[in-house]
């Protein structure tokens, strides 16, 4: 009872819901595990995206260590693992994959994250205190200018 255009065992295609209440909410299906977590956060950080915690408040203290710790991975680390790949000279069996090549950059950033989390530089609490402070001070002139007739 094959009808052409169907594959054998599946059904007729089913429509996609349109409105946006139809569709499931992605965050209630993450893993309950912790580094797994962590390891989507960083995924989704390497993709340039904002992956909201649910459920937790927004800790400006946090967000300036999370923000400093991917300045630095970003702008010093990375490009240094960036040029030791490129300065390989590696025997052909042990050369990089088309594969490898292809995904090099994006393992580039996680392992960089993964360097600057586990390193704990003295730049990236530097650079959040300078975050917080800043971010104190602009708070603290945007207050003073409401308050002003």
């Amino acid at each position: 009872m094959n009808q052409p255009g169907l594959i054998s065992g599946l059904g007729p295609p089913r429509l996609v819901p349109t409105t946006a209440a139809t569709w499931p909410d992605v965050r209630a299906d993450l893993p309950a595990d912790p580094r797994t977590v962590e390891r989507q956060r960083d995924f989704a950080g390497i993709l340039s995206r904002r992956f909201d915690r649910p459920g937790r408040a927004a800790d400006p203290e946090a967000e300036a260590l999370d923000a400093a710790r991917q300045l630095v991975s970003i702008t010093l680390v990375q490009p240094l693992l960036a040029q030791l790949r490129a300065t390989s000279a590696a025997a052909p069996p042990f050369a990089p994959t088309p594969a490898e090549r292809q995904f090099r950059a994006m393992s580039d950033a996680h392992l960089a994250q993964e360097i600057v989390k586990a390193a704990r530089f003295p730049l990236v609490d530097r650079l959040a205190r300078d975050m917080l402070s800043r971010s104190a001070a602009g708070r603290a002139a945007a207050t003073d200018t409401e308050v002003r007739p």
